[in-house]
């Protein structure tokens, strides 16, 4: 049975004071695939590929590092160094990681500083992550 996940988050997104999770929403997912407090729960072994894209709009000001992280780790690879210091340019920060996964284990998108942003209209998708097993 093939395992994936789509979650994305809309209107405003905030990480807290000091980083953390990136809050997403699930869009669809499959049964091997549950939220489990803003993380994703992968249930099967095998190999998985995500990939994320923040959307950072034209006023947003931030400096953060973001990454995917399973069971806490950085997955190599994900790693994206955000500097948006200029507003009046909107800038994308996008990442992506393959792993290994020997026993269930938690997927997060993560923020190493804490940051708010919000939609410059109506249903703008301001981040997005989306994977499967391969």
């Amino acid at each position: 049975m093939t395992q994936f996940a789509s979650w994305a988050q809309s209107g405003q997104i905030t990480v807290p004071f000091g980083g953390g999770k990136v809050p997403l929403a699930p869009v669809i997912q499959s049964v091997g695939i549950q939220e489990r407090e803003g993380a994703l729960h992968l249930h099967q072994p095998g190999v998985y590929c995500f990939r994320y894209l923040v959307s950072f709009p034209v006023a947003a000001r931030v400096s953060t590092v973001l990454s995917l992280r399973l069971d806490g780790e950085v997955v190599p690879g994900s790693v994206c160094h955000v500097d948006k210091e200029n507003p009046g340019q909107p800038y994308t920060a996008a990442g992506q990681g393959i792993f290994r996964l020997e026993e269930p284990g938690e997927l997060a998108l993560w923020s190493e500083k804490g940051f708010s942003i919000a939609g410059a209209a109506e249903g703008d998708t301001l981040a997005s992550l989306a994977g499967n097993l391969l």
